[in-house]
Order: structure tokens, then sequence, then C-alpha cells
């Protein structure tokens, strides 16, 4: 995956969860489970280093339900 781009908008930062999303997917079909979660945090690691501090939590719950609905952690948060 790319390099993102500065987001400086909610819009830039769903888009670019959905672009994660997508990769999560392909990640889960192209890896053995157990490396998923590896590879996915790398690709994670280009999102969050990006993210302005008031969109923190969003895009950190926002992964979290990604992993959660792929079965690759346990949902503990108090969404869930």
């Amino acid at each position: 995956m790319a390099s993102m781009p500065r987001m400086k908008s909610k819009t830039d930062i769903d888009a670019a969860l959905a672009a994660l999303e997508r990769r999560l997917q392909a990640l889960c079909s192209e890896l053995p489970a157990e490396r998923v979660l590896e590879a996915f945090t790398d690709e994670t690691r280009r999102l969050t280093r990006d993210v302005p501090p008031e969109h923190e939590a969003y895009v950190e719950d926002r992964v979290h339900r990604l992993l959660a609905d792929a079965g690759l952690i346990a949902d503990d948060s108090p969404t869930g």
C-alpha cells in the first residue's frame, strides 16, 4: 500500500479507512491467519501516523472494529 497523503478532514480519513478495510480483506485471503494481524498492523501505521489529534480516537475505534469484524481480535470495545 502506498504512503497516504496527510489527512486533514474526516472525509480523507474515511476514504483511507475504506482502503484499509479493502486491504485487510485482501490480506485475509492472501496470508495465513497468524500473519494477517502483523501485516495489517504495518498497513495501519501508515494511516495512524498522519491522523490529526482530534480524529485519533475515531480512527482507533474504526481500526479496532475492522479487526474485530475480521475475527482477528476480541471485541472488547465499549461500543461492541
